[in-house]
């Protein structure tokens, strides 16, 4: 925001970055590839469970940006409701107007407990589920629906299904049927249905992650099985089978849409990663499904990097060598160093060539050292976008981002609520 001014989206709209007209560094959102990307996810899997003969649908995970604005964007853009990682996370969504929450992880603090209950007795039109792993889970979940006084509907709940070595989640299906028992047994629950998390293997070799990817889901596929055949799901909506991560939405959407119960499924798929991209890592995870994924191929899925972390150079003290204003404290690393992809000078943007092969070699709490090209013209002064590997950590950075313009004009300014 600008120095003089306290933080206001009136104050910074027109704000000009690449001249300077707002401090640096700042994160920004290119509108552009933020539209696009926001409805051409919702829009593919739609059209990817016409192919399966199921309903597919995107329930995107909030705590990618914790921006309530775009969130309604994504409702807007075809989405059927948010899903959260927190119960604080879920009364963000709530606040912000959101009518459907999946809390996609165990809701066992009793503060936590408390909290959602309070939010879904004040408001029966307010739709949430969550997760439960453990028969001790639910014991302490329904305890705490009941002593928060919550009358007249069920809290509904997932059975998580894991694998070993992974997350939470039941690890054999005898597990999970004695958790899912436990919730059908409890007059203060509902079960809605099974859940499992299988992203974390998009870190593994590619050659194996696919079908590891596919051994998880299919694992929930046998315990959805096992629970439809001991007549345990509740009878009264559709039974959701959901999966997350920002990778193997085709191979979910597919293998979960194929669990032949004996009654309708919806697969709800909890990919956030999307809505901004990036270039260092769903992208190229991004090929992969493309390149398995025909439906991918015949609509021309794609999406584009909308996040970027601008910052002046603040000294080139030696050859090769040139010091930028942004740190750890401004971008993510949990996936690698950011890439360096714009550069911009006395308020233009240059061509991207002149800074091919500059990387990001060292990075402090407020400065990122980048090795530069002999090719490469940087100049004290200049500025340089970065675009981080992973969203997730780069948003929470922040407690204002800035969407911008093709020409990194600002439109808006987006709170986060982390």
């Amino acid at each position: 925001m600008p120095a003089t001014a306290r933080p206001s989206p009136d104050r910074a709209a027109g704000a000009r970055v690449l001249r300077e007209e707002l401090p640096l560094p700042v994160c920004t959102l290119r509108d552009e590839a933020l539209r696009a990307n926001s409805r051409a996810l919702p829009a593919f899997l739609a059209a990817l469970g016409d192919a399966c003969g199921a309903e597919v649908v995107l329930c995107p995970h909030g705590k990618t940006s914790m921006i309530p604005a775009l969130f309604r964007r994504q409702l807007e853009d075809g989405c059927w409701g948010i899903t959260t990682a927190s119960a604080q996370q879920t009364l963000v969504a709530h606040a912000a107007g959101v009518p459907r929450v999946l809390l996609a992880n165990q809701l066992v603090g009793a503060a936590e407990i408390e909290a959602i209950v309070a939010l879904l007795r004040g408001d029966d039109a307010f739709a949430f589920a969550c997760f439960a792993d453990s028969v001790e889970g639910v014991r302490r979940l329904a305890a705490g629906v009941t002593a928060g006084g919550l009358r007249g509907r069920p809290l509904d709940v997932l059975v998580e299904a894991g694998y070993e070595g992974g997350r939470c989640g039941a690890r054999t299906v005898d597990d999970a049927l004695a958790v899912a028992r436990a919730v059908a047994a409890a007059p203060q629950l509902r079960l809605a249905g099974i859940a499992c998390y299988e992203g974390l293997v998009q870190q593994h070799a590619p050659e194996v992650r696919d079908g590891e990817a596919a051994a998880i889901l299919r694992f929930a596929v046998d315990v959805a099985r096992g629970c439809d055949a001991a007549g345990l799901l509740d009878e009264s909506d559709p039974v959701l089978l959901s999966a997350g991560g920002s990778s193997f939405y085709d191979l979910a959407a597919r293998i979960l849409a194929g669990a032949a119960l004996s009654r309708p499924v919806r697969v709800v798929i909890r990919s956030g990663c999307y809505l901004t991209h990036d270039v260092g890592f769903y992208g190229p995870l991004f090929a992969q499904l493309a390149a398995r994924e025909t439906l991918a191929r015949d609509t021309g899925l794609r999406f584009a990097p909308a996040l970027e972390v601008w910052a002046s150079v603040l000294s080139v003290p030696e050859p090769g060598l040139a010091i930028l204003g942004a740190g750890r404290r401004d971008f993510g690393q949990d996936a690698g160093d950011p890439a360096i992809v714009r550069h911009a000078r006395d308020g233009a943007e240059r061509d991207p060539a002149t800074v091919r092969g500059a990387r990001v070699v060292r990075v402090n709490d407020q400065h990122a050292a980048i090795a530069v090209p002999d090719a490469a013209e940087v100049r004290t002064g200049d500025l340089i976008a970065l675009a981080p590997n992973h969203p997730c950590t780069t948003f929470d950075k922040w407690r204002a981002v800035h969407l911008v313009d093709d020409d990194v004009a600002v439109l808006d300014v987006y709170d986060t609520h982390f």
